[in-house]
């Protein structure tokens, strides 16, 4: 007990890594100690873990208050808000002093269409039993984390707007806005669950991939076309970067747009594919990814773009043909990241308990 209850304290203050280790140690038996448990796995952010360590305390107990806020604060981060709502009304049936039961059924029912009243009810309520403290949501990342993104923008706007720099300041202010969105991307990419090293979030994020995608079934299919996109919209860049001087009228030597083209071509489809295998797995790169129609349709966009680069370097265009280049390379740049939404579709219900049997997820017992 004493074991998960320092883990708390670390997960509360942020020292992930050592909450990790400690929950990782203890081994909770009684409803009490599953309930704890699995509130330090939610402040970890890992309610896959969590959820059926708290439907094994509210089994155990199920007149205990703490194993249905467990069970609440588990599913709203899976965001599973009928689930969550009704785990917290339970916990506030139990225990209405509580001021974590009223929070949890106020940021559940905030989540739903139509809840909005009885959500601001609840919280208020909560405020009252434990004052402001109590409406902290476990798992909530800080607000720091927005920092190094605004920062260079900020440094980058403030720069821009005090007069001419020279050409070194220029160049770090172009960094300074390129930074930012590679952020944005770590971000997303990034595995949600705390105090884990950078080598376990992407072992984790790629086993994820190879389970979801390696089947071969509709989700692959589905996750072919954004798979596809980020090497799409490179393609148009780098058309666009080489057809950007000849469209001010001032076009690069055959000698180093022809080589350009080759090679970068190669060494964009070769990145590609490693890149896939690796992230998605061998089959998934052989039996989704290869044969899909959104794939092929990007590598003909490529000898198109490639293709018109080079003979227009050759027969010595007008600025006028590489506007239309440019144009076309813009134009592709944007239908590669839309058609890729519309591609992968709208995501599939991923509602499923951790220990759910082949009749659905186990339903809790109705009050009586």
């Amino acid at each position: 007990m004493e074991l998960l209850l320092r883990a708390r304290e670390l997960a509360v203050a942020r020292r992930f890594r050592e909450s990790r280790a400690l929950v990782e140690r203890a081994e909770p038996g009684s409803a009490e100690e599953l309930s704890l448990a699995a509130s330090v796995l939610v402040e970890l952010r890992d309610p896959q873990a969590a959820l059926p360590l708290a439907r094994r305390a509210v089994a155990l107990a199920p007149d205990d208050w703490r194993g249905h806020l467990a069970v609440a604060d588990a599913t709203f981060q899976l965001r599973w808000w009928g689930e969550s709502a009704a785990a917290a009304r339970r916990a506030v049936a139990l225990a209405p002093e509580e001021a974590a039961a009223h929070r949890a059924l106020g940021v559940a029912l905030n989540r739903r269409i139509g809840g909005g009243r009885e959500a601001r009810r609840e919280v208020k309520r909560a405020r009252e039993l434990g004052g402001r403290g109590a409406l902290r949501t476990p798992g909530r990342r800080s607000p720091w984390w927005l920092l190094p993104i605004v920062a260079p923008l900020a440094v980058a706007v403030v720069l821009s707007a005090v007069g001419d720099w020279p050409d070194a300041v220029e160049d770090l202010m172009l960094l300074a806005r390129v930074v930012p969105p590679v952020l944005v991307l770590l971000l997303i990419v990034m595995p949600s669950r705390a105090g884990l090293t950078w080598s376990e979030r992407i072992a984790e994020l790629r086993a994820v991939n190879e389970e979801r995608y390696g089947d071969g079934g509709r989700a692959a299919r589905r996750r072919a076309g954004p798979a596809a996109m980020p090497w799409g919209c490179a393609l148009a860049v780098g058309a666009g970067l080489l057809a950007v001087p000849a469209a001010d009228g001032d076009p690069l030597s055959a000698s180093v747009v022809v080589p350009a083209v080759l090679i970068g071509g190669g060494v964009l489809v070769i990145l590609a594919r490693r890149t896939i295998r690796l992230w998605y797995g061998e089959r998934f790169l052989r039996e989704v990814f290869v044969p899909s129609v959104f794939v092929r349709v990007h590598l003909v966009a490529a000898g198109v773009l490639g293709g018109g680069v080079v003979l227009l370097t050759l027969g010595d265009a007008p600025p006028g043909s590489w506007r239309v280049l440019l144009i076309w390379s813009v134009v592709w740049f944007l239908f590669g990241m839309i058609s890729a939404l519309f591609v992968q579709g709208p995501p599939e219900s991923e509602q499923k308990a951790v220990d759910q049997g082949p009749g659905g997820p186990e339903k809790e017992p109705a009050d009586s």
